[in-house]
């Protein structure tokens, strides 16, 4: 599909904001045993799912860095076009009305259940949220479909800078469902 860039990039800039308004809001306040408290014994608790958020950050963010900095093309374009495999994906992982529908296991590396986290990963994906807003708004200056990402699959598969930048927002908008659920949860036995 062919989307403008302008309205690609706001969406996903309002997106991770509304991410950055929900965990100054909603987690932040809450105690270091409610960012610890799982639902069930092989659940994850908040700092697992914001760490894993962050390790696909580490991934990804120096890769757009590379990218942002040395790009391939830099005749800007008014639109960029989705790969076939980019819209899979993102109908894969986007919540819907939210909603996530299709549950998926996730790689071992980019798994944190059972480390001991503390509010460090609060700040560290905070960080990475500003870095992300900062890279999707540079983005705009080069061409988001002839600039290619690696992804974590391995170096050889590649996806063009916008379908990546909505993988890693997009994704972290799925986990952001998941992080309001266990706070509503953790809510509901307080009372």
């Amino acid at each position: 599909m062919k989307y403008l860039v302008t309205d690609i990039i706001s969406e996903l800039q309002q997106l991770v904001n509304d991410q950055i308004t929900y965990l100054d809001a909603h987690v932040l306040g809450l105690s270091d045993d409610d960012l610890r408290w799982r639902p069930s014994q092989y659940k994850w608790n908040i700092y697992e799912v914001i760490e894993h958020l962050n390790r696909f950050g580490v991934f990804y963010l120096p890769k757009l860095r590379n990218v942002l900095d040395y790009p391939k093309s830099t005749k800007q374009s008014t639109h960029y076009k989705s790969s076939f495999i980019g819209e899979f994906a993102f109908k894969q992982i986007r919540p819907v009305n939210g909603i996530v529908n299709n549950k998926t296991k996730s790689l071992s590396k980019n798994n944190p259940f059972l480390r001991r986290l503390d509010r460090a990963v609060i700040e560290e994906h905070k960080e990475q949220q500003f870095k992300i807003l900062e890279y999707s708004e540079s983005s705009t200056q080069i061409n988001l479909s002839k600039n290619k990402v690696p992804s974590m699959v391995g170096n050889w598969f590649k996806f063009n800078l916008g379908d990546s930048l909505r993988l890693l927002i997009y994704h972290q908008e799925r986990h952001y469902v998941q992080i309001d659920e266990l706070v509503q949860k953790k809510m509901d036995i307080d009372k």
